[in-house]
């Protein structure tokens, strides 16, 4: 990974308490192995959040987010490095500001830092804006007292967003070279910093794991060989999982010819038989795709969760007398019921 620019500004409440206010930096941060690994951490964060949004540009404006990113990507490779931190300290200054009067307007009432970094993976380019805390903790000095202290807690974000510079320039038709996130309970929130941006939502990754699982399902439906069913949901769960993990999107035509090199490749052709609406990448929400693996269930009183690979062995389902056999039963579990 190397770092173009990266920059942290700050939220916080002004004199009155009661409104936000901005406090930009004047220039971005010098990269460094340490910022390297804090944005390390982030990725590594925001690609396992659950149920991100996928989306394009929406308003194109000479005044808004995406007008001025081109103009600050757009800058001549010649120009000298404080050129280029100068101009992005200025384009992530003024979405802070658009950004502050959203959030007021939203009655938001925490702050918070703000970090926009320009990066590049391989041969693709990013821009990655999320919110940050910080968290007080305490930590032992060189003379062994105990103080109090600081840090950026960056296993959690707020609000987040990336932008596939790369993808955007190239093939913007796609209509999914943005992503973010939609915290539980933080929609409104959400749609401001949708605002601010200028962007509005395509997909989203729990439909695209809904979709897909469908597809898994119909398919194992038709398959009369209960490993081969078996087989195929754990590749696709494990597939798509590695890919989540290194935080790249998947396509069918990716997933099906990899489990034509895998093994058979039945379930390549009954997807090439249906329309399932997948022709553009997608990044299935990894705990929506856990139902590939595993069964899991409950009602008052019970809960059962078990991995799909014990159905058919030592877990049997007896649909005729609405019965689930388990043998081999847990040592610990055991003691529990000889106790009881």
């Amino acid at each position: 990974m190397s770092i173009k620019q990266i920059i942290v500004h700050k939220l916080d409440h002004g004199q009155s308490g009661d409104q936000l206010e901005a406090f930009p930096a004047t220039q971005s941060l010098n990269a460094s192995p340490s910022l390297e690994l804090v944005l390390d951490d982030l990725l590594q964060t925001y690609n396992k959040k659950q149920d991100k949004c996928y989306g394009q540009f929406s308003d194109l404006s000479e005044e808004g987010f995406p007008a001025t990113l081109k103009t600050y990507i757009s800058q001549s490779p010649e120009a000298n490095t404080e050129e280029q931190a100068t101009a992005f300290a200025t384009l992530t200054s003024s979405t802070l500001t658009r950004l502050c009067e959203g959030l007021n307007e939203a009655g938001a009432i925490s702050g918070g830092y703000v970090l926009f970094a320009d990066y590049q993976q391989g041969l693709t380019r990013y821009l990655m804006l999320c919110m940050l805390s910080s968290q007080n903790s305490i930590t032992i000095t060189d003379d062994l007292t105990i103080q109090d202290t600081s840090y950026l807690d960056t296993a959690r974000m707020s609000l987040a967003c990336r932008l596939n510079i790369t993808d955007w320039e190239k093939k913007p038709e796609a209509g999914r070279y943005l992503s973010f996130l939609r915290p539980k309970g933080g929609k409104r929130l959400s749609n401001v910093f949708q605002e601010v941006i200028g962007c509005s939502e395509t997909s989203s990754s729990k439909d695209e794991a809904n979709t897909l699982i469908k597809a898994v399902e119909e398919y194992c439906q038709e398959e009369p060989v209960a490993e081969n069913r078996t087989v195929v949901k754990r590749q696709v769960y494990d597939y798509c999982q590695n890919r989540l993990d290194e935080g790249e999107s998947l396509s069918m035509q990716e997933l099906t010819g990899y489990l034509s090199e895998a093994g058979p490749d039945e379930f390549a052709k009954f997807v090439n038989t249906r329309d399932y609406d997948m022709d553009s990448p997608m990044s299935p929400e990894r705990r929506k795709l856990t139902q590939l693996v595993r069964y899991t269930g409950r009602s008052k009183g019970l809960s059962l969760s078990f991995d799909g690979e014990l159905l058919g062995g030592q877990i049997r389902y007896d649909e005729a007398n609405d019965q689930l056999i388990i043998t081999g039963v847990p040592d610990k579990l055991k003691e529990q019921l000889k106790q009881s």
